[in-house]
């Protein structure tokens, strides 16, 4: 059974990214008069509708039994879980296999204020009666499970130790 990863936030982006260019595909419509400057705007509607299908929406990450899918925006790539040598998290999921090394582009290392706030104020209340926890994480913000890539590599080696 195949599992998709895809960030929320990507249809979040495309979805205001679309109604701002229906707008203005709408104000080229019915407030301009040169038809010579419509038919170029309306143009440059539809080139940037398909830029940003390419880059929130067509990208994603394919779990599937035996390998991994990776969909980016100018292409993909099948990598068999057996090849997967590394991964790396540093800016993005990057997978280091056999033929080479993949980028994951639907698995930024994002989450990093938040991983700041919980490092350094977690440490700082770590003596209040009343918080979680009492000791700090050691681990980077690209491993953690608040980033992107942090949990597409979970996804990722949880799938790894299934095979074995």
């Amino acid at each position: 059974m195949s599992e998709t990863f895809r960030p929320k936030s990507n249809f979040v982006w495309a979805g205001t990214s679309f109604i701002l260019l229906i707008l203005f595909a709408a104000n080229s419509l019915f407030i301009l008069k040169n038809p010579t400057q419509r038919i170029v705007e309306l143009f440059s509607c539809t080139v940037l509708s398909g830029f940003a299908y390419l880059v929130w929406i067509k990208p994603k990450l394919i779990l599937g039994d035996d390998a991994i899918h990776v969909v980016n925006p100018w292409g993909s790539e099948t990598i068999a879980y057996s090849d997967v040598i590394e991964l790396e998290t540093k800016w993005a999921l990057k997978i280091v296999h056999t033929r080479g090394t993949t980028r994951v582009w639907v698995a930024p290392a994002s989450g990093k204020r938040r991983w700041i706030a919980d490092t350094k104020f977690g440490f700082y209340g770590s003596r209040m009666p009343l918080s979680e926890s009492k000791s700090t994480d050691s681990g980077t913000m690209s491993e953690s499970l608040d980033s992107l890539s942090g949990q597409a590599a979970y996804m990722i080696r949880e799938r790894i130790k299934r095979n074995h």
